[in-house]
């Protein structure tokens, strides 16, 4: 198990580092050294009570042992200095590789897990490894040095009397063995409250504002208290089930300093032990037993880690989007191809997309439509690469590059994404449109909010581009946080931009200005639009129609109209929707 704690830097941040073994190495001297001392305070406690104490053996003994101290401290610290800084610094990277590993996930990935779990992985489960790995492998290093060496010693002294001192530790070794199942088990226990816990609480806030609006938020709170008691009860039991067992494992111990006072009194009054050696013994079981107690807990608590580590591990091991292994060709053009694309979400699924082939033309603007379910965004998430066409499944490319063959940072810095719901995170107005461009310049910030039609409402914010936004951006307008999420796509200034309907939520006074932002971020782009609002793309160079994951009819508006399909049928529901109100028709005249 040492191995596996010694081997986290490998497996869990992807690379050793080296202060770790050398902190572990110093751990392993001072114990030798604590060891040391607590041989030579043996000697010099057996040699008063014999009365062959000398100066010059005191002088000695005393010098070793302050050596021993001197040393002990030398090591102390560079021991506890090296495993800290490389176990935060190996848990930081950690956390890295982790928050990497899960941007390069397929979206069905996120779909079965809900992000509190996510989160309290991130979180409380490598807080935990970390913790216990910094805290406690130097602590257990030591403490299973110190007993061997010390025991060792012992044996040499008297080694009836020493193996009186070790006859129970196999018994105590298997109280331990039947302690670990029940122990594991309630802290498995543990974890999963703690993750259903951290969902429910990211799902109460990010809900509360729903829960109001339809007088629910008494269930909310009560699914929340709910999941909140079954982590409080799961606490409970993982420290109170096992502490019968763990009582045993300490009995066990305990009765080594009775077996060497059983077995001393035996001998000294057999006349065969020295009362002096009796009382060294005694002395040195007390302390040696009570960090045998101290070593058994360590343990529990390492494999409580190793439990986390297993959740951390499967994480890890979830199967990322295949990275080309080799560079891909330079891509000089930004058309993109279907060719006899079929997707679908989950094994046995129905096709979200099926024989799909068309080409969207570079530097043209193609509208997408169809009811819903038809596989609209399906299309648009394949060309982002959020999830991967199947071998056999057909091919998506662009400049006739399969996508497949692009590495993931040069396909992003190719394709900009506005959809219908904006993400928008905790940092100021200006961090969230710099998403699009890290080390864009204030002024080039600038340029692309106004280019948004952003800059107006921001520079009013009460500190303006350094206004900090909350999580979501709570305290703007969906059309003011459409606005935002277009401005970094301006300032990317990536040749493809897939829209998701970005102006379906909005009023139609930010409508009017979210429209003309998008006519500025598509010029001269390839653009996807995924539409719902026919209206809006009726001077789109291509209009898709996808009915049931086909295609099913393709042209421009007019072309589409005249051949009175599936969309004219869509365009006319459209125009006799807009004549309706609430409370009936509203008449021609009117």
């Amino acid at each position: 198990m040492i191995r596996d704690f010694v081997s986290l830097g490998t497996r869990l941040a992807g690379q050793p580092d080296p202060r770790l073994r050398r902190g572990l190495v110093f751990a392993v001297f001072e114990a030798l050294s604590t060891a040391a001392l607590s041989v030579l305070v043996l000697i010099f406690v057996r040699e008063a009570l014999e009365n062959r104490l000398t100066l010059e053996r005191v002088w000695l003994l005393s010098g070793l042992a302050l050596g021993t101290v001197i040393f002990r401290m030398a090591f102390a610290r560079p021991a506890m200095s090296n495993i800290f800084v490389a176990t935060h610094a190996l848990m930081g990277k950690t956390r890295l590789r982790i928050a990497d590993h899960l941007r390069r996930l397929p979206m069905g990935f996120f779909g079965s897990r809900r992000s509190g779990e996510l989160a309290g992985i991130l979180t409380s489960d490598v807080a935990l490894v970390e913790d216990i790995w910094s805290h406690l492998l130097g602590i257990f290093t030591a403490g299973f040095i110190m007993p061997f060496f010390v025991g060792a010693a012992l044996c040499v002294l008297d080694w009836r009397l020493g193996l009186a001192v070790l006859v129970t530790l196999p018994l105590a070794v298997v109280a331990l063995a039947a302690t670990t199942p029940l122990f594991l088990r309630h802290i498995s226990k543990v974890l999963d409250a703690k993750s259903d816990a951290n969902a429910r609480i990211v799902e109460y806030a990010q809900g509360i504002a729903v829960l109001r609006a339809f007088g629910r938020q008494g269930d909310g709170y009560r699914r929340l208290t709910g999941s909140l008691e079954r982590l409080r009860d799961a606490l409970i039991r993982a420290e109170v089930a096992p502490a019968p067992l763990l009582s045993v494992y300490g009995f066990v111990v305990e009765m080594g300093f009775v077996s060497v006072a059983l077995v001393g009194s035996y001998l000294m009054l057999g006349g065969t032990l020295a009362p002096a050696t009796l009382l060294v013994f005694l002395v040195v079981a007390a302390g040696l037993t009570r960090q045998l107690s101290e070593l058994g807990v360590a343990l529990l608590a390492l494999r409580a880690a190793q439990k986390a580590l297993r959740r951390i591990d499967a994480l890890l091991a979830e199967k990322p989007l295949a990275e080309p292994h080799k560079a891909a060709p330079a891509i000089e053009r930004f058309d993109v191809a279907f060719e006899n694309v079929s997707f679908a979400y989950d094994d046995g699924a129905t096709p979200a997309l099926a024989n799909v082939t068309v080409t969207l033309p570079a530097r043209t603007l193609t509208a997408v439509v169809g009811r819903s379910g038809s596989g609209k965004s399906t299309l648009a998430h394949l060309v982002a690469r959020l999830w991967d066409v199947p071998r056999g499944g057909g091919t998506v490319r662009i400049g006739g590059v399969d996508l497949r063959d692009i590495p993931f940072e040069d396909l992003h810095r190719h394709i900009a994404m506005v959809f219908q719901d904006v993400v928008l995170f905790s940092g100021s107005v200006l961090d969230n449109i710099r998403i699009g461009k890290p080390h864009a310049s204030r002024e080039e910030v600038i340029r692309a909010a106004e280019a948004a039609q952003a800059h107006r409402f921001i520079d009013a914010l009460p500190l303006g581009y350094d206004t900090q936004l909350g999580e979501g951006g709570g305290t703007l307008s969906g059309g003011e946080r459409q606005r935002i999420s277009i401005a970094r796509a301006i300032l990317k200034d990536a040749p493809i931009v897939l829209l998701d309907e970005a102006t379906a939520s909005v009023d139609s006074s930010a409508e009017a200005a979210i429209q003309r932002a998008i006519d500025e971020l598509v010029k001269h782009k390839t653009v996807v639009v995924i539409a719902h609002r026919l209206r809006t793309i009726r001077r789109a160079d291509q209009i898709v129609v996808l009915d049931a994951g086909r295609v099913i009819e393709m042209g421009t508006h007019d072309t589409l109209v005249r051949n009175d399909g599936t969309y004219a049928k869509l365009w006319r529901e459209q125009e006799r929707a807009k004549g309706w109100r609430l409370g009936g028709r509203i008449s021609a005249d009117r």
